[in-house]
């Protein structure tokens, strides 16, 4: 299922105007900041699928920290999530081309902190 969804994700990244961001808009390192959160976000993705199936065990007292997913979340709610909110962070950041770069590299740094705190946890429960 894993190896389905990070597929997916990344072949779409080729084909989907959102993924890609439009060319002739967004400057070339405005679509590589987009590309690097799409795939730090990917990222996120597995290791909140991974937490999914930790919790699956009745054993796992690890947690989901994202108030809007809640501290169980199904898979779906977490695919419904990112699907609605990087549509609608990608039509704000369409409609604010003067300060998209420096969104993008806020959104990156974030998203960075995301998963390396995601990582930590992982590291320091097993």
């Amino acid at each position: 299922m894993l190896k389905i969804l990070l597929a997916t994700i990344l072949l779409a990244a080729g084909s989907c105007e959102m993924l890609q961001a439009k060319p002739s808009d967004w400057s070339e390192k405005e679509r590589q900041l987009w590309r690097s959160y799409l795939v730090m976000s990917t990222i996120d993705t597995v290791q909140t699928f991974n937490l999914i199936e930790c919790q699956a065990n009745r054993t796992c007292n690890a947690h989901e920290a994202n108030p809007i997913l809640g501290p169980t979340p199904s898979k779906g709610d977490v695919l419904a999530l990112k699907i609605i909110g990087n549509s609608i962070i990608y039509t704000m950041l369409e409609n604010a081309p003067a300060d998209r770069e420096f969104a993008l590299k806020l959104m990156n740094a974030m998203q960075a902190v995301v998963i390396t705190n995601n990582g930590l946890y992982i590291y320091k429960r097993f």
